[in-house]
């Protein structure tokens, strides 16, 4: 739940995601650590966008809210794993797990809430209760839902010309589900299809080379 991911915008300005703080019985500052992402006056559960100094953006949605942090670019996040950009739409993308499932799939919109542990598929690790509600009013929806969990890990937005049937598509690692999977895209930005590549081994990164192809990093049991 500390995870964090850096994405350099063509502005000069950052974004840089930070975890939710933990599983119950976790607790920070008098409430569940995951209700942290709820609350605009801590970091946690939120991504940042800061200059090249480390300070808060000055045209972020919240420098003028006071109880707000300024640095706060969206929040209602839980454990974002990768963060990609498609350079002709400026869109951005996350993905980001979910508890028992509920794994997400997000794209980034200036100022908005994302929801979490409000509204989440995902269910409690020690109770297996619903942690949330499937849909609450004013948060953003994911473009995926996983379930069972894909447990995402890098996040890559394909551009090159090696595999021109694929280009436009987000490339996720997955660590559970031991793929990668492809992510199709039409020019709006909504997801209209999937398929996975079979790795069989824990995927903890994906990256577009320079030479247009897709590298993979696998984790623990082989490490290639």
């Amino acid at each position: 739940h500390f995870g964090s991911r850096i994405l350099w915008l063509p502005d000069g300005t950052l974004l840089m995601s930070i975890g939710d703080g933990g599983n119950p019985p976790a607790r920070i500052g008098g409430m569940l650590a995951r209700e942290q992402a709820q609350n605009r006056q801590s970091h946690l559960g939120s991504i940042l966008r800061l200059t090249e100094d480390g300070l808060a953006a000055p045209d972020n949605p919240f420098v003028d809210d006071q109880g707000v942090l300024p640095e706060i670019w969206t929040y209602g996040h839980r454990n974002i794993q990768g963060m990609a950009r498609d350079p002709q739409s400026g869109r951005v993308w996350v993905n980001e797990h979910g508890p028992r499932g509920g794994d997400e799939l997000n794209l980034i919109e200036r100022g908005r809430n994302y929801g979490w542990p409000l509204q989440t598929l995902g269910r409690d690790y020690r109770t297996g209760e619903a942690i949330g509600r499937p849909s609450v009013e004013g948060v953003v929806n994911p473009k995926v839902v996983w379930i069972p969990a894909h447990a995402p890990s890098g996040l890559a937005f394909y551009t090159a010309d090696r595999f021109p049937e694929w280009r436009g598509s987000l490339f996720s690692g997955g660590l559970v589900s031991r793929d990668i999977r492809r992510i199709a895209l039409d020019g709006n930005g909504n997801v209209v299809g999937q398929e996975s590549i079979k790795i069989g081994s824990r995927v903890r990164d994906v990256r577009q080379g320079p030479d247009g192809f897709i590298y993979a990093l696998t984790d623990e049991e082989d490490g290639k």
